[in-house]
């Protein structure tokens, strides 16, 4: 017994010489008042949306960067029961899933500083179907993790946006109808031939993937899709016509 709390006694010495435990130690002092204060406010902090939590994690967060390694300061046995780690790291997922969601409404939104429009309607096509191609697997696994994430916040009582999945839905209603009224555009005038008919089909065959995907379009896009497949068969049938007459 006396060997083994020799060898505590030297492991406890050699931990505090190390600059960086000196550093974690003196945290454990020296913020010790803030750590309680900000446990309690944790605790108690009942927040009514996303937005606030946000906020709050951001000062919980600024408030603790002044320490030189939370994990090892908080693992002090003084803050051990009153740090409420699951309820933080809690609001920590929430904000993250968040941040997760918002990326992929702005990477389907056409209008966003980040969407770069291509020089030509062939290239736009492949960018939007691309995009779409990107985002849809990762909308996939938030969707099939959604009751898993909402059973944990739901137990801490951190409130989630979960309309941010329905702005996916609709970015992607979006991409369709850009889609389609960038081509309804681009054969204003145009006589018909294999690239554009392809075009057009390739339009349409995305159009539609969007639609099972959103699980339905909104009436501009419903008519756009209408105006398109009518345009696309009535240059098909012209075409047809135009090599019978030849034959």
């Amino acid at each position: 017994a006396a060997g083994g709390a020799g060898s505590d006694a030297v492991h406890k010495e050699l931990q505090a010489k190390s600059s960086y435990m000196r550093k974690v130690l003196a945290d454990r002092d020296k913020y010790a008042a803030m750590i309680f204060d900000l446990a309690k406010q944790i605790s108690r902090f009942t927040p009514q949306t996303i937005d606030h939590v946000e906020a709050f994690v951001a000062e919980v967060e600024r408030r603790l960067s002044l320490l030189t390694d939370e994990r090892m300061v908080l693992k002090d046995d003084r803050f051990a029961e009153a740090w409420p780690e699951r309820r933080l790291d809690c609001m920590r997922e929430a904000v993250a899933k968040k941040k997760e969601l918002l990326a992929l409404v702005t990477a389907m939104d056409i209008q966003s500083a980040t969407w770069g429009v291509k020089s030509n309607v062939k290239e736009e096509l492949t960018h939007i179907m691309d995009t779409f191609t990107t985002v849809r697997p990762q909308v996939d696994a938030q969707m099939r993790d959604k009751d898993d994430y909402k059973r944990k916040f739901d137990k801490e009582k951190v409130p989630f946006d979960w309309t941010l999945v329905a702005r996916i839905h609709q970015g992607a209603v979006g991409l369709a109808k850009y889609a389609m009224t960038m081509m309804l555009t681009s054969i204003q005038g145009v006589d018909p031939h294999p690239d554009l008919l392809s075009l057009m089909e390739q339009a349409l065959r995305f159009a539609f993937k969007c639609h099972q995907f959103a699980g339905g379009f909104d009436p501009e896009s419903t008519q756009a899709f209408v105006s398109l497949s009518t345009s696309l068969q009535s240059m098909q049938d012209a075409q047809y016509a135009s090599r019978s007459h030849d034959a």
